[in-house]
């Protein structure tokens, strides 16, 4: 064997008797850890969740296929049951609107407690203590901030939507949770407020419409009994009568459909059940999320033994390599000592500078 090279056993041995060294890079390993889980700032998570409520009947996918085949869509529609769901109360909508750029600043510029003073309050922006001197700019950092800190999932089986809100202090996080959940229902009833608004407001001129047109139709219809009084025996006369009464009858029908449509227009307008029912309010944690010094500590102690051992082999394999290589080490050290006196003659000396002053006075 080459009495140069370096066998595992003696590897293995050298290192051991370096365990002094290992054992302190473990603990120092173990020592900045625990230092950092003191200094880090704590994080608690609050959840909450909601579930989205949904008119419609959501079929099978190949039962919502077969529905839309001619001849059963109405058979379909008149049981009540849509080929699809609208997408605004889908949860996949709530997961999109949670994390949109509107909702997030609503939230930001509300106030909520300041955790470090109770009987204070403020916005988002004053209370993660961003500066800046434009407050657009402060608002939109404030965002972003909050958009890391936002954590939503849903199930579309069970329409059961669940958000997560990190934040430094306990009651903030539940705070921000409660407010997120809140603009979602007051987005829910503004939405659901417009939409009846509109469609009430346009079934409203277009019964007046209807009405106009019934009227109309029933003038007409009077009209011809009045001029036509043995109109029963006139073929001529009868068709006449039968296209007036169906003219009548078309819009006494499209006049009751819409009065029908107006009035649930008009009730849908000022209903206030909520579209989200909340399963689980938030309520503010009493264990920290981050950091966990006893999962931190023990991926120290184990990272700290890795890095030891890695460090007692590394000396070993430079120890070995410079028995076996004089040469090369004296060569190395030259060159490392004309670096450093090149590199401290080119610093400024405190000595010369005090010389140059008394010189000078």
């Amino acid at each position: 064997m080459d009495p140069g090279q370096l066998t595992f056993a003696a590897l293995v041995a050298g290192s051991l008797s370096r365990w002094r060294a290992a054992l302190a890079v473990t603990v120092a390993t173990i020592l900045i850890a625990l230092v950092l889980s003191l200094v880090l700032p704590p994080t608690y998570r609050t959840e909450t969740s909601f579930v989205t409520t949904d008119a419609g009947i959501q079929l099978p996918q190949g039962l919502a296929d077969l529905a839309t085949e001619p001849g059963l869509s109405g058979i379909a529609t008149q049981m009540g049951i849509g080929t699809s769901k609208d997408p605004s109360v889908s949860p996949a909508f709530y997961a999109q609107l949670l994390d949109s750029r509107e909702l997030l600043t609503r939230i930001v510029r509300s106030r909520f407690p300041d955790p470090r003073t109770p009987r204070d309050s403020g916005t988002l922006v004053e209370i993660f203590r961003i500066r800046s001197k434009d407050p657009d700019r402060a608002v939109e950092t404030a965002v972003r901030k909050l958009r890391r800190a936002i954590w939503v999932t849903f199930d579309p089986k069970t329409n059961l939507v669940v958000l997560r809100i990190d934040a430094r202090w306990p009651e903030l996080s539940a705070d921000i949770a409660n407010r997120v959940v809140s603009l979602v229902s007051a987005f829910n009833k503004e939405q659901r407020f417009s939409r009846a608004r509109a469609k009430r407001e346009f079934l409203e001129s277009r019964g007046a419409e209807a009405q106009a047109e019934l009227r109309g139709a029933e003038d007409s219809l009077q009209l011809f009994y009045e001029r036509n009084r043995l109109w029963e025996t006139s073929p001529a006369l009868i068709v006449a009568e039968r296209r007036r009464r169906r003219q009548a009858e078309t819009a006494n029908t499209l006049y009751l459909t819409l009065r029908q449509q107006y009035e649930s227009a008009r009730i849908d307008e000022v209903n206030n059940t909520p579209v989200i029912t909340v399963v689980d309010r938030a309520v503010p944690p009493k264990r920290r999320q981050w950091p966990r010094r006893g999962l931190i500590l023990a991926t120290a102690a184990i990272l700290g033994v890795g890095l030891g051992l890695l460090w007692v082999a590394a000396r070993e394999l430079a120890s070995h390599w410079a028995r076996n290589n004089p040469e090369q080490v004296d060569l190395l050290r030259g060159a490392a000592g004309r670096v450093f006196r090149e590199v401290a003659s080119a610093l400024p000396r405190g000595n010369d500078k005090g010389a140059t002053r008394n010189v000078s006075s």
